[in-house]
């Protein structure tokens, strides 16, 4: 009698069975299969192995709430966004940190790395920023304020908006390039004065 090798489930197997049982076994078992990706994406973004390693470790923790609470048609790739999309929040808060550390540390010897002009500037663009964004049509604007400002994905948002993901990514793309445009013809007019 011969043994055959036990057939290793699929990604959709191990996921189905996941939210069949709630068994962190097996999502375990699902998030070993690609650690060393999660690792790397994190490492790529953070640049520290220990970084990379904690973000790791908090991408798993956080799993079974995302992984219930939406629908996975394929699990690398969507574990991708969310490592990513992880990487880019714990560097959003890095740096919010620097700011409020920064503005805590201000003495009368702490020269402020922006002078008034650069202020100036700086505000100057997001009122463009701002403006430019109400002349987008309601679904452009929709879906650039739900891309970059909420950091949701073209799937998340196609679902919210019963829209197929072609749809978003052009919407996503043509409202950057009207903002673009419009940011543009903004400066072409100031500097016309």
């Amino acid at each position: 009698m011969r043994f055959r090798p036990k057939k290793e489930k699929s990604d959709a197997e191990l996921l189905a069975l996941y939210l069949k049982k709630d068994d962190m076994e097996v999502l375990g078992q699902l998030y070993e299969r690609y650690l060393e990706m999660v690792y790397g994406l994190c490492l790529k973004y953070l640049s520290s192995p220990e970084n990379a390693e904690d973000a790791a470790m908090a991408i798993f923790e956080q799993l079974p709430a995302k992984v219930n609470k939406q629908e996975i048609q394929d699990f690398r790739p969507w574990l991708y966004v969310v490592a990513k999309n992880h990487c880019l929040m714990q560097l959003r808060k890095k740096k919010n940190k620097q700011v409020i550390v920064a503005d805590r540390m201000q003495s009368e010897d702490f020269v402020h790395p922006f002078s008034e002009s650069d202020k100036e500037k700086q505000e100057q663009q997001f009122e463009k920023l701002e403006h430019c964004l109400e002349t987008l049509n309601r679904q452009q604007k929709t879906c650039v304020e739900l891309f970059y400002l909420q950091e949701r994905t073209y799937k998340e948002i196609a679902e919210q908006l019963s829209w197929t993901v072609g749809k978003v990514r052009s919407h996503i793309q043509n409202g950057r390039r009207n903002l673009k445009n419009c940011i543009e013809a903004l400066i072409a007019k100031k500097d016309e004065k």
